[in-house]
């Protein structure tokens, strides 16, 4: 296997490709070969930050056929604020077959949890699909379980939303928003079911308290 150097049209088609598929995706294990050909690749594009894991998804091949393979390395998770912990993982897609098979850099994800000991690695990290401030971000993901709950009560309003209400929720990610055209930017929990559905709960925050203000069921995240 080899590696090439990634030029930057070919980062953003690839990142809007993995965007489109992420709904999708599916965990696979990759074999020794391709494993080490990608820490080799992502060694020697960022030699000062040592991998600390790497995770393997096949995805949907974007206006084509059949799927391919994407591998991210997460680095070391550091401490933020409180108990928040973060880390980030740089995802790779493998292009080509045979002696012509390459990894290409498609982006950056951030990722965050709470952990008051020792900021060890989780299964599920959160996915931030914007920047938010480590001391929001630390009371969202502290008061997600009562917010899912009061997003509960909403759901049975929302005509997308109200099959979904009984489900089993977990927390994939936060993201900062609206909910409809010209109304104000809040932030917004997004919470996967255990059917690979969504509901999207737009915050209200009051003093320093956040309550669940509004609540959407997008098919993807």
């Amino acid at each position: 296997m080899q590696a090439c150097l990634v030029r930057p049209l070919a980062l953003f088609v690839l990142s809007a490709a993995l965007v489109s598929a992420s709904a999708v995706a599916d965990e696979v294990t990759a074999t020794a070969a391709e494993r080490a050909s990608l820490l080799q690749f992502y060694g020697q594009q960022y030699p000062d930050q040592p991998a600390a894991r790497t995770v393997f998804q096949s995805v949907p091949v974007v206006g084509g056929h059949g799927r391919e393979l994407v591998g991210s390395v997460e680095t070391a998770p550091y401490r933020g604020h409180g108990a928040l912990c973060r880390t980030q993982r740089t995802k790779f897609v493998l292009q080509g077959t045979g002696k012509q098979e390459r990894w290409q850099e498609a982006g950056i994800e951030y990722y965050a949890w709470l952990d008051r000991g020792t900021c060890r690695p989780v299964a599920e990290p959160v996915r931030l699909l914007q920047r938010v401030p480590d001391t929001e971000l630390e009371g969202v993901l502290l008061y997600q379980k009562p917010l899912l709950e009061r997003a509960r009560l909403l759901m049975a309003g929302n005509t997308a939303c109200a099959p979904l209400r009984s489900l089993k929720f977990s927390l994939a990610a936060v993201d900062v928003g609206a909910s409809v055209r010209q109304e104000e930017e809040r932030y917004a929990l997004v919470f996967k079911s255990d059917r690979d559905s969504y509901a999207r709960v737009w915050l209200r925050k009051s003093g320093g308290q956040y309550d669940a203000w509004n609540v959407t069921c997008p098919p993807m995240l």
